[in-house]
């Protein structure tokens, strides 16, 4: 297990300083599942299968080179009209690990990089740096 299942965060609240990618990170990291619309309101990346190609999967163009996982799913809208989005998890496998190592070190280079503003920030700051040492 990388990482404590009780920390919680709200990324759009308190990370104010942090990147996009760099949240995108933690939340990948972290196991939890990031689709249009959690990348939308999380970190406000708007157009989310892209990024995650982009930032995160193509090691040509700055990435990692991890393999996420997509889920296909379907519902329906609060009017009754089919629905259909993808899920995203990071998957922690053996192949996956020299990525996640950068993708760690990715994120501590960006919590250095950017000062907190206020002392709740410094706070959560150091939780997440404690999490990736």
């Amino acid at each position: 297990m990388l990482f404590s299942s009780t920390f919680n965060y709200d990324i759009t609240k308190k990370y104010s300083t942090m990147t996009a990618k760099a949240a995108l990170c933690v939340a990948l990291l972290r196991g939890d599942v990031v689709n249009i619309r959690t990348g939308f309101i999380d970190f406000g990346i708007t157009n989310i299968p892209r990024e995650i190609s982009r930032m995160i999967e193509d090691e040509s163009k700055d990435g990692f080179g991890v393999e996420v996982s997509r889920t296909p799913r379907q519902g329906k809208t609060r009017w009754g009209r089919a629905s259909t989005w993808t899920d995203y998890r990071m998957n922690k496998t053996d192949r996956n690990l020299p990525g996640i190592e950068k993708m760690k070190a990715y994120v501590r280079e960006q919590l250095d990089s950017q000062p907190a503003k206020t002392t709740q920030q410094v706070k959560k700051y150091q939780q997440i740096k404690m999490m990736f040492e």
